[in-house]
Order: C-alpha cells, then structure tokens, then sequence
C-alpha cells in the first residue's frame, strides 16, 4: 500500500498549502462570528491543518516502535521481535480512545498468533489487577441478552477451524475455551456464550443473524455483543453498501481489531469501512455544520432537539470522511487538496489506528527461504487458437455494435461476460462449450449472472440468480444457507428461488434446486467423458509437476483458479495420469473443507490441492505445500498475492516455487484488445 506523498508544484507547494489552510481558517472565523461559539469539527479542522503544515514532506513509511512487551504466560510460541512491538503497540491501543486499530502486517507474518497474543496478554494483566477487568463489559444497549465473555472471532467459512486450530497450538492445554460458533444448531450455545474465552463465527453467520433496523425481528447479533472482537481477514467488508458489510457494523464491542495484509485493494472507500467498524472520532462520524450533535449514521440527528424538527438535515450534516479524504482525492488526485488528504491520510488517521510490516522490511527476524516465480508462455494448439479467435472475433462485432448503437453503458454486465468467456477460452474451451448461458445472447439473465455478488460484493464465482434478481456467488450462497434453518434473500429477505440461468442444466425455469444439488452440480456431468480432451494450460501443469517432483521428491503444490469449473477439469486429467489430488471451493461445507486439508496435510501420496481463489487465497495456513500454480489471472492482483502467501509465510522451510502462464499465441487476441477498446468510450 503506497501512500507516498508526490512532489506537486504550484498549488501543490507550500505557499498553497498554507493559502488553503489560511482560507478554512477565515471561513471558520466568520461562520463563529456569527454563531457566537466554536463546534467540534471546527476544532478538528483546525488541527488538521496543523498536521497538513508539519508532515507535508515527511515520506516515512512506518512508525518506528522500540518498545516491546513479554508474550502472555498461556502462549506456548515464542513471539519474534516485530510480534512483540505489535503486543506493546497493541496494549496501548486499548488503552487509548480508539480501542483498537488495524493490524495489516503483510499476508503469512502470523497476524493469528499476534491476535492470540493480545487477548491472552490482557486475560494476564486482568489478573495482576486483582480481577480488575481491562475487558470492559460491552456498551451495548441489550441488557436481557447475554454477553460474550471473552473475543468474537469474526472470519471466513475456511478460516474458522484454521483459528480453532491455531488457538490448540499456540495456547496452554485446556487454558482456552473455544466455541464454532456456526450452523443452525448454533442457537443451542446463545444462553451460555458468557463461558468461552473465545467464540469463533463466520461473515455468513453474522449475516445470517442480522435484522436491519427496519425489521421487526429482533437481531441476533445483540446475542454476540462481546468484550472484544477480531474481524479477521477484513478486507471481506470492503464496501459500506452491502449486507455482510451492515451486519459486522451492528456488531457491538469494546475492543475492535481489524486484521487484513490488503487493506486497501481498489479504492479508498474500503478504508473507511474500516474505519467505521473501529468507529473511530471524528473519522468514522457525521457531523452538523451548525450544532455539535455528531454520530456513525444521519438518524442520530433524530435526538437533536436543534436537528430533529428540520427536513433538511440531511444537507445540514455532512460525513467527516467523505469532506476531508475522500471528495478531495476523487475530485483532485494528489494535486491541492487531495494531496492535503493524502497527508492527513497517512500522519494523523493510519498512524494513529494502524500498524503494517512486511516481509521485505523484516527479513532478518523472519528468515523465509527463498521465492521463485516463474512465468510460462505457452502456445496454444491450433483448434483452441481457432476457437479463441472466433470467440474473439464475436466479443469484438458485438462490442463495436453497442459502441455504435451508444449502448455501451447499457451493456456493461454482457461486456463482462464476453471478458469471462475470453478468459475461459484460454484455460479450456470445454468452459465456455459446456457453460449454461450463451455468450452473445445479450438477454437480461446474461447481464445479471456477470454482476457484482450482492453478499461479497466482488466479481461473481459459480453465479446463481434469485427469483427476486439478486446475484450472488454459490459459495457465498451456501455459507449463509448452512446459518439458517429456512432460506431468504439475504439482500431483501424473500422466500429464496434459484433461476435457472445459473444452476440448472436442462434449462427448466420452474425448477427449484436445493444447496445439495447446487454443491454437485460440475462441468463433468455436461461432458462425454470417453472423448475427453485435455488443453494447454492442463499439460503445461502436468508439466509442472513433474518439475516439481523431480525438484523435490516430497514436494506438493496448490493449484488455484477462479473457475471451479476448470478445477473440476484439471482434477479429472490430472487422476487420469495418476496424480493424487484433492479439492477445496467456496461452496464445501466447513466439515468437507477440513477434510480436504487434513486429507492434503497428511496424506503423502496426496500431492496437489485445487482450489479457488475466492475459497482458498485468504485464511489458511498451507506451509505443507512449497509450490503454487496460478492457472488464471485474478482481476485484482492482491487477490493472487494473497494466494502465494498461502505456503510463503511463518513455518516454511522449503524453497517456494510460483508458477503463473499466458498463452503467447494470441498475439493480438487479447483480453486487453477488447479492454483498450473500451476505454476509449468509457
């Protein structure tokens, strides 16, 4: 995450900035003028430009901690020197107004034991005080329901038994009590959650488990108000619009840590929604230009006596970080003020809540073995060029016609989907042969399936579309499905019906499968089997295993693609040669999911796991395995990062090999081709 300030000229310089602050300064003065009093944002202001002036040419990259703190008497792991920074660092955030923070150190530098660390380390310290608790009790405002002990683990469907594990490993036996806090039987445990020290739940659960304000039900996550909570793998909540995103919000804790290695990915909005899980003042707050009444959303105004009466509060109030960071960055880039937010950004608002390393930068305490990455380019045969180039050639007419007709923006979604057949072709033309929808049939279910997940709000995997038009991923589907006992849209709570676009492969619109039917449904079941032919990418894999066991005759790898389609392929080649391997996507149970790893972990002759990128790239701790296979480009390319970080982290001492390809033999065909195009009509 590079938050380096650029060397502007002009309004950019010193005499610009200081005319900038000296103009917020004159406009505060008057408006108090006339007021007669000076409010709290204006306050804020103030100091912000003090910051602004003292920091505008500091480009350090990180605070510099020197103090340490002993790691807690529970924690059988030793603790390395940054883990212990973190641990003093951490105390004194729990001390502070904040409560908490943001720790982003960077993917496999054990963010897991350092969370350990913390809530052992002040369960330590609540015992030196004679029982006087630093866990303070929740200020929540449900007092008839029970409350959690110790920490709320908040993280994904394949990163729960990895915590119930990591917790087993690092602590004293039976220091702990931990709760899996996931399934419909879950309601069993609510009366007695005061007794766990930690209680480990799921995105989907909370979901599951949320009630909007609206709704007359009454929201089970005032049952998990807690002392303190952990939302690992953050970056899950990364748009402020979605319901998963609303449910961790509603979470109510004392203590909030947010533990990502990619906090931001795309844009600075995903900052803020951490921001707005920490709540931090005044950066996460609305604010009233002219009373002091402030608050996390605009309905807070409603208890303003000075507020409440006026229609037009919400032109009254304005979003503290939206006014400060991130109109100006949008509007601006990092010229005037959005170079000024830049600033503010990174001396005042991160460092203040956030605490990041990298691997890079602690090398000497980390001593990882050495990373490899190689990049293949391989030509593909002549009947997959032919195929590719004829699907191209279609995305292309296609595109050209909308950009004539001028329904381009019209037609985003189907854009997308072209993009997708593109990228499968590559991998295997059985993915778009065999695929359920047409690519340029231009219909309305074509353009829902390629849309944003309503739950994940990222790029839609394995689609299927609601009755009611909502897109979701399978996986994301099925996690939220296993929370509850009857299925709704978890986007408008409506008796929940699949459309057949996504899921059914006769094509009959009344069907209605279940999430059984869902989990089996492959690409196998639409292919003839005894005619199966293999692609470029698969023997370039083989090929590659190959490699790696005569590098290593005790090697594994992880073979991670976005299409579990292409997973189902590869697996069925790769038994086909006698390959032992084992399958982990999004849509597998939590038990299911255990049991590929453990079968993976300690099965020798298991030598490949397929997994998806969604599923797979985040959460889990694969050191067993020392190579990896990127079949496929992800859109975001931290997404693909975080992958490898998967078996290049704490506890590999093997040698890493990463392996990623492109099929040189497009030449022009590309992907990119069609995206050049499009920039120069968007």
């Amino acid at each position: 995450m590079d938050l380096r300030i650029p060397d502007e000229r002009g309004e950019g310089t010193d005499s610009g900035r200081r005319l900038r602050a000296r103009l917020r300064k004159i406009y505060r003065d008057s408006r108090q003028t006339v007021r007669g009093s000076v409010l709290k944002w204006e306050t804020v202001e103030e100091e912000m430009d003090e910051v602004i002036l003292k920091n505008y040419s500091d480009n350090s990259d990180n605070i510099s901690l020197a103090e340490t703190a002993e790691p807690p008497s529970d924690l059988i792991l030793p603790l390395l020197r940054y883990q212990k920074e973190w641990l003093a660092w951490s105390i004194k955030q729990e001390e502070s107004t904040c409560k908490g923070g943001i720790l982003a150190d960077e993917m496999g530098m054990g963010k897991t034991l350092q969370a350990i660390a913390l809530v052992l380390a002040q369960r330590d310290l609540k015992k030196a005080t004679n029982g006087s608790s630093i866990l303070l009790s929740s200020p929540g405002t449900s007092q008839v329901l029970p409350t959690v002990k110790g920490t709320l683990v908040v993280c994904p469907v394949n990163g729960a038994s990895q915590w119930f594990r990591e917790i087993e490993r690092c602590t004293t036996k039976e220091s702990n009590k931990t709760l899996l806090y996931h399934g419909t039987n879950r309601g069993k445990f609510t009366s007695n959650l005061e007794e766990y020290d930690f209680v480990i739940t799921t995105y989907s659960t909370i979901l599951a488990d949320y009630r909007p304000k609206k709704s007359k039900q009454k929201s089970n996550n005032s049952k998990l108000c807690d002392d303190g909570s952990i939302d690992n793998s953050a970056h899950h909540i990364k748009s402020i619009s979605t319901t998963t995103t609303k449910a961790v919000l509603a979470l109510e804790s004392f203590y909030k840590w947010a533990l990502t290695g990619t906090p931001l990915q795309n844009h600075i909005g995903e900052l803020y929604v951490l921001v707005r899980f920490l709540q931090v003042t005044p950066y996460a707050y609305y604010f009233c230009q002219n009373c002091n009444c402030s608050g996390l959303d605009l309905s807070s105004s409603d208890k303003c006596p000075q507020c409440h009466p006026q229609t037009c509060r919400r032109a009254r109030h304005f979003l503290w970080w939206n006014k400060y960071i991130e109109k100006p960055l949008r509007i601006m880039g990092h010229k005037n003020d959005g170079g000024d937010a830049m600033v503010l950004l990174k001396h005042k608002i991160l460092k203040s809540i956030m605490l990041r390393r990298t691997k890079k930068e602690r090398v000497a305490d980390l001593s990882l073995p050495t990373k490899t990455v190689i990049i293949r380019k391989d030509s593909l045969d002549v009947d997959e060029f032919n195929y590719y180039k004829s699907l191209h050639n279609r995305s292309r007419e296609l595109l050209k016609r909308y950009v004539e007709d001028g329904t381009l923006m019209n037609n985003y979604g189907h854009i997308f989907a072209m993009i997708t057949r593109l990228r499968q072709a590559a991998d295997h033309r059985y993915l778009v042969m065999y695929s359920r929808k047409e690519l340029a049939s231009g219909n309305k279910e074509a353009e829902d399936v390629e849309k944003l997940c309503d739950l994940c709000h990222d790029a839609v995997e394995d689609p299927v579309v609601t009755s009611c038009r909502h897109v979701f991923c399978k996986a994301c589907l099925i996690d939220v499905a296993e929370s509850v006992e009857k299925i709704a849209c978890p986007s408008c709570t409506k008796p929940l019906k699949f459309d057949f676009t996504a899921n059914n492969d006769k094509g009959d619109s009344n069907s209605k499968p279940t999430v059984k039917e869902f989990r089996s449904s492959s690409i196998l079941n639409r292919i003839q089997l005894d005619k199966f032919q293999t692609s470029t990418k698969i023997d370039a894999l083989r090929e590659e295993i190959r490699f790696m066991v005569e590098r290593d005759g005790s090697a594994k790898g992880i073979v991670f693609s976005q299409f579990t389609s292409f997973l189902d392929l590869i697996q069925y080649s790769l038994n086909l040669s006698g390959i032992n391997c084992v399958q982990l996507v999004g849509s597998m149970s939590i038990a299911a999911r255990d049991a590929a790893v453990n079968k993976f972990t300690e099965d020798s002759d298991c030598r490949i796991l397929l997994m998806s990128l969604k599923a797979g790239a985040v959460a889990l701790n694969l050191t067993v395995a020392s190579n990896v296979f990127l079949m496929d480009p992800w859109w975001n390319p931290a997404v693909e990062q975080q992958a490898q970080d998967r078996i290049h982290r704490i506890g590999q001492y093997k040698p890493v090999w990463t392996v990623g390809g492109s099929s040189e033999a497009l030449g022009k065909l590309t992907i990119e081709d069609l995206s050049n195009l499009l920039e120069r009509h968007f």
